[in-house]
């Protein structure tokens, strides 16, 4: 594939508000020149791509990591095999052998598993008992919902915190529509600052297996 394919296959990925964030971050990353915020505006996705192949012809994959990173997308990083803490695998050798070590048909349907699964209403379910009263900033902070429809799920649901962050990740899953999957609400819900316990996110992987 194409560079100019592959950056075009990763921007349709993204929602419309992700697209959006994609080009508000994009003029501030890689190395000059940089793309005029003016060209970005009312941008579509292949003029993105074609812009980025353009400007770097050599790094515009690069580039598209750094701003995916921010977004986040971390599921959609060209190349990468995403580690504990938002590190990557190593190269070379290391990467030979690593490989090797996960070539089992067990960790290759798990991978598989995980890139491709839309997240179940029992496992958001399962994840909104463990919210609590955060549900609401995750759901604007992190998930990058709208406080007005927020706030109709809050009237909707009076008293039950537990159904309001259900409806809430609901919302998230409606929005996102294919970019849904477990891999992804996993990458978002992992970031430095979400209020939730690391274990929070144990029933995303465990009802996925079960």
């Amino acid at each position: 594939m194409e560079m100019g394919e592959q950056l075009l296959h990763i921007l349709e990925e993204l929602s419309e508000e992700e697209f959006k964030k994609f080009t508000f971050y994009l003029p501030n990353v890689g190395t000059t020149p940089h793309i005029r915020r003016g060209r970005l505006d009312g941008a579509s996705r292949v003029q993105v791509a074609q812009l980025l192949v353009q400007t770097y012809p050599r790094e515009a994959l690069g580039v598209t990591s750094q701003v995916l990173r921010q977004i986040p997308r971390l599921d959609l990083v060209p190349g990468r095999q995403l580690q504990p803490g938002g590190e990557t695998g190593n190269s070379g050798d290391d990467a030979n052998h690593s490989e090797a070590a996960n070539s089992g048909a067990g960790a290759s349907e798990l991978q598989a598993y995980e890139r491709q699964s839309l997240v179940s209403e029992q496992q958001l379910m399962k994840l909104a008992g463990k919210m609590g009263r955060t549900w609401r900033q995750i759901g604007i902070e992190f998930l990058g919902l709208e406080n007005h429809r927020l706030e109709q799920i809050e009237e909707n649901n009076p008293g039950d915190t537990k159904q309001r962050a259900f409806n809430m990740l609901l919302e998230w899953r409606k929005q996102a529509r294919q970019g849904a999957t477990v891999i992804r609400l996993h990458s978002i819900l992992s970031q430095d600052g979400v209020p939730l316990q690391p274990e929070a996110l144990d029933c995303l992987r465990d009802t996925g297996r079960a």
